[in-house]
């Protein structure tokens, strides 16, 4: 059905280009400037485009400070463009996809947007994803609470239990 006076669709927001780093080892042989810049310079040139025409920046990490971000952004240069910093663990990509997405479209309260640059990088400690604040609550403790209750809990690494038990209730409810 076309959209009439009252019904106005919202803008469709397309993907240019991609960029990708080879994935590597966590051996602190490359720091996540290098592997954000990488990604970012070959997502520009997929893209066709300059920095000069990206109108703001969405940078995707978890294991990092507050504003690494703005630190792969500036590589890029220094245009006054708002950057946003995206920590949503195993959703990271995701989010800065969709807050792309939203940007574009004039959602989320960021308006005028017509080239919205999202970069994810990453650099880990080697073995499993554990807390790192250990002063605080672990975000994750009430699902841990509900799983140990639920599902009971092994030696295998959280992250793993976590997804494989949601695959589990998944099957369970639809019977797949």
């Amino acid at each position: 059905m076309p959209p009439n006076d009252q019904q106005k669709q919202a803008p469709k927001a397309y993907i240019l280009g991609v960029g990708l780093t080879k994935f590597i080892k966590p051996r602190g042989q490359v720091d996540y400037t290098a592997l954000g810049y990488e990604a970012g310079i070959k997502a520009l040139l997929d893209a066709g485009i300059t920095y000069d025409d990206v109108d703001q920046g969405i940078a995707c990490y978890c294991y990092g400070d507050s504003t690494c971000g703005q630190r792969v952004f500036y590589q890029f240069g220094l245009t006054k463009i708002p950057i946003l910093n995206v920590n949503n663990n195993c959703s990271t990509g995701s989010t800065g996809l969709w807050m792309a997405r939203e940007a574009v479209r004039g959602g989320g309260g960021i308006t005028g947007k017509d080239c919205v640059m999202v970069v994810g990088f990453e650099k880990m400690f080697p073995g499993s994803l554990s807390a790192f604040f250990k002063d605080r609550e672990n975000p994750t403790g009430t699902f841990g609470a509900m799983m140990a209750a639920t599902r009971g809990v092994t030696n295998a690494p959280g992250a793993a239990q976590m997804f494989g038990n949601a695959g589990r209730e998944y099957m369970e409810r639809l019977r797949a």
